[in-house]
């Protein structure tokens, strides 16, 4: 089979343990302090994983208006944002392991 560019961003983003690790704990902390009866701790470091594209993102929805502020609107935000983070954590794992091999191979 043929690798076309969603499994290549699948294999770079997903395929490696950092961006693993990274979405394992932002999911972890958004599921307890998702909610009203969440733990508003967990909620706070969730945002904290999010930043600086969560931030960017949400500044844009809150420039908006009331009517973009929806809890959808919210949610799809902040799981961009930790894919396109842990994207970036897999290009960075990419490359230092490209830079690691030997001049020869």
């Amino acid at each position: 089979m043929r690798s076309g560019p969603v499994r290549a961003f699948a294999r770079i983003t997903f395929g490696n343990w950092l961006s693993r690790a990274y979405l394992g704990a932002a999911a972890f902390l958004l599921l307890i302090g998702a909610g009203d009866g969440g733990d508003q701790v967990a909620g706070v470091f969730a945002l904290m994983l999010a930043v600086p594209t969560g931030a960017l993102l949400l500044s844009v929805v809150n420039s908006l208006g009331a009517w973009a502020q929806t809890g959808g609107t919210i949610w799809a935000a902040l799981v961009f944002s930790y894919v396109f983070q842990a994207w970036l954590l897999g290009l960075l794992v990419h490359a230092v392991r490209r830079g690691s091999r030997p001049a020869g191979l």
